[in-house]
């Protein structure tokens, strides 16, 4: 899995990008069987993904997906950011809203070669939650009386030590003051 991310993340290998997305769409019917049941609405055989088809019915428990963004310069020197695409290829594939809610606030050197200490602290106040789209997204979802809690998958490439999750999802808790469940969705761990 090391080799398949190195290839696509940081050689460009863009052509991988379908199938590595279409990775996450196990796990996060896996999270959402298991959201569901908490919610009390499973019903026993609405979650197969047999011969690729997918039940986009069930992922209605799931308000939106945004994703960790990357600086300018790593979009530039990367011609893309894989968290996005990934989290673009989970919502084509369950139809689960896509919204850019979230920008980086500068540009930051590569997480992979800092300690765990180094990370937290290059995390502090490095993301915003986008004004204008979170103030969209709350109000497409709003109720007069709003008796479920707002849930977001949260996409990212690769989970560390959880430092890049729990700095865009402070950011975003801030900017929902009504309260908001994320949950992160990455394609690995290290």
């Amino acid at each position: 899995m090391r080799e398949l991310l190195a290839r696509y993340k940081y050689r460009g290998n863009e052509a991988l990008q379908p199938y590595m997305g279409q990775m996450l769409l196990s796990p996060l019917a896996g999270m959402t069987l298991e959201l569901t049941g908490r919610l009390g609405g499973y019903k026993s055989g609405s979650h197969s993904l047999a011969h690729g088809h997918v039940d986009t019915r069930k992922y209605s428990v799931w308000h939106a997906i945004t994703y960790v963004p990357v600086s300018r310069e790593r979009a530039e020197e990367r011609g893309f950011n894989q968290a996005e695409r990934l989290a673009a290829t989970v919502s084509s594939h369950t139809q689960i809203p896509l919204l850019h809610l979230l920008e980086r606030k500068r540009h930051s050197a590569k997480q992979s070669f800092k300690t765990r200490s180094a990370r937290m602290q290059d995390m502090e106040s490095l993301f915003a939650a986008k004004r204008g789209a979170v103030e969209q997204f709350l109000l497409a979802n709003q109720r007069k009386e709003r008796q479920y809690v707002l849930r977001l998958l949260l996409v990212d490439d690769i989970y560390t030590t959880g430092s890049t999750i729990q700095a865009c999802s402070e950011a975003l808790q801030i900017a929902c003051p009504d309260g908001i469940d994320i949950y992160a969705l990455t394609w690995a761990r290290s």
